[in-house]
């Protein structure tokens, strides 16, 4: 948070501008106004990295945001965070008009000599109570309990938590909730359990697990900051609720000092800076456990070269490349990530020559070459009118989890489609669909 949203958020008098919103109370009113402050802030302080990037670096070690939120990106990220509490159609209409005023005011805290006479301005040193205050947030949550990843108590741990990123379910339909309350009533898995277990390397999931840590360095070298990884965390008062955020900003110099970090690696869905209800849902647990008020939403899209020579030879752009060298490590796979700050092409052979080295116990698979198609970072204030207007649901949910985990859960499952077999598969075709046998004949079906 920089020095000026800071002056903005808590100084700003409530008499600037009048609540024309006919659903929202004065509180929530104030919560929109800094939620579109912020907005504000964090666009004006990406337009700045982006300018040094530029005359700072060169070459293909210029790395910066693919899109800027406008108006209308703020508009639509308004209307999704605050989507329950306009009842009126004249409310949408208003947003505009405060995303306009509320520019006015960021400008003239910016700019403090075209400050106008009906603003109210008063200093503010609230930025060093900002910083002890994450300080102790920070340490605080350092210090909570951790049972060691892929152990049997990791698994009892999360196996006793709705974690953030499926507690969406549980708002959704009653399909849906029931698909919770089955992933939840089942049997408790082990670490051996799953040190059995198949990785499949082309899923989206294990896509997005491979580059994660390149989001990371992309997002410390694109801010200047320092992401720290926290696990799994319970919520200090809702036992049953759970967090494993992406990160959280720890590096007491910068701006964005105790802000979280989710992150979404896309493969093919379009990234258009607004955060899916699960993706938003997700982040405003996360806040909620770890008590911290803002979250970056990263999304990235990454495209794997064919081959070394195609990596080496393209030169049609700027955007950010880099190496991950692909090793298994007791059945699973390894990677290891090449520093964004290694460049030319014998840093890099050496640096592989060297990695290879270091790793000459593990199986080598092959050296991936990836370059960053499209990055989008916005950021996400935590609602904690929402929060408390949803708790409700998951304490519902988590008390049936825990009665039919005695009980029993089987009329939770998912319903299975039953098929009926033929007497004759091939070659039936047009027959009675009453009867049961297949309409289809597939010694037609032949390859395109």
């Amino acid at each position: 948070m920089t020095d000026v949203l800071v002056d903005i958020t808590h100084e700003i008098s409530d008499t600037i501008f009048d609540n024309e919103f006919d659903s929202l109370t004065d509180d929530n009113y104030l919560d929109l106004l800094e939620t579109i402050l912020v907005l504000i802030d964090e666009l004006e302080y990406v337009g700045e990295e982006k300018e040094k990037e530029k005359e700072n670096q060169s070459g293909n070690r210029e790395i910066f945001l693919d899109e800027i939120i406008d108006i209308d990106e703020i508009y639509n990220l308004v209307c999704v965070q605050f989507e329950n509490m306009f009842i009126n159609s004249s409310d949408e209409d208003y947003i505009y008009d405060l995303i306009e005023d509320a520019i006015d005011i960021y400008n003239s805290f910016k700019h403090p000599n075209s400050v106008s006479d009906d603003i109210v301005c008063l200093s503010s040193d609230n930025q060093t109570t900002s910083i002890e205050y994450y300080i102790k947030i920070i340490e605080y949550l350092r210090t909570r309990p951790q049972p060691p990843q892929r152990t049997d108590a990791w698994y009892k741990f999360r196996h006793n938590l709705i974690t953030a990123s499926n507690a969406y379910k549980a708002f959704e339909s009653q399909s849906s909730i029931n698909q919770l309350i089955y992933e939840k009533c089942q049997p408790l898995k082990t670490a051996e359990t799953d040190s059995l277990s198949f990785v499949n390397v082309k899923s989206p999931f294990h896509w997005g697990q491979k580059y994660e840590p390149v989001s990371v360095l992309l997002y410390e070298e694109l801010f200047k900051t320092k992401i720290e990884d926290f696990g799994c965390i319970r919520h200090d008062k809702y036992y049953f609720i759970g967090a494993s955020p992406d990160g959280i900003n720890v590096d007491p110099s910068s701006p964005l000092y105790g802000r979280m970090l989710e992150i979404k690696n896309v493969v093919t869905r379009e990234i258009t800076g607004i955060p899916k209800k699960e993706y938003a849902i997700q982040m405003q647990l996360q806040m909620e456990v770890c008590n911290l008020d803002e979250c970056d939403f990263l999304e990235t899209k990454f495209v794997e070269f064919e081959s070394e020579s195609e990596f080496y030879n393209d030169v049609s752009d700027t955007k950010a490349k880099g190496v991950i060298v692909y090793f298994v490590r007791d059945g699973k796979p390894f990677y290891v990530y090449k520093p964004l700050h290694i460049v030319s092409r014998e840093d890099i052979e050496s640096w592989e020559q060297d990695t290879m080295e270091n790793y000459r116990d593990l199986v080598w698979i092959q050296n991936i070459y990836w370059r960053l198609d499209v990055l989008s970072c916005i950021l996400v204030k935590r609602d904690k009118f929402w929060f408390e207007s949803h708790i409700g649901q998951l304490e519902k949910v988590w008390k049936i989890i825990e009665e039919e985990r005695v009980t029993g859960f089987s009329h939770r499952a998912p319903n299975k489609r039953i098929v009926k077999a033929s007497k004759s598969v091939l070659g039936a075709e047009n027959t009675n669909a009453s009867t049961g046998t297949c309409l289809l004949n597939i010694t037609k079906l032949k390859p395109s």
